[in-house]
């Protein structure tokens, strides 16, 4: 393998998690603030559903997806780092 494919499965593997974990964080934040599932405020069939709430936490997964990628891309980065000594290379 190059080191670019290395490099695009290792950052590839870094993004999904960070998306993942960032998912996992704004449920978490819904549920703390809310006191109720997060899945009613995307399910425009719930009782629950409210096109404000819905606008919300829409623009907040969005932002906590993408400080969660921004993150991700950076640990990998680090990781790259440490585990070859040089920076990755530019795709």
């Amino acid at each position: 393998m190059t080191r670019e494919r290395i490099w695009n499965l290792e950052s590839g593997v870094a993004s999904v998690l960070g998306s993942v974990i960032a998912q996992r964080l704004v449920r978490a934040a819904y549920a703390a603030m809310r006191k109720r599932n997060p899945r009613s405020v995307f399910d425009p069939d719930s009782a629950q559903f409210s096109w404000s709430s819905f606008v919300l936490w829409s623009v907040a997964g969005g932002i906590g997806l993408g400080v969660a990628r921004l993150v991700s891309n950076r640990a990998a980065t680090v990781g790259w780092k440490i585990a070859t000594g040089s920076a990755p290379p530019k795709v």
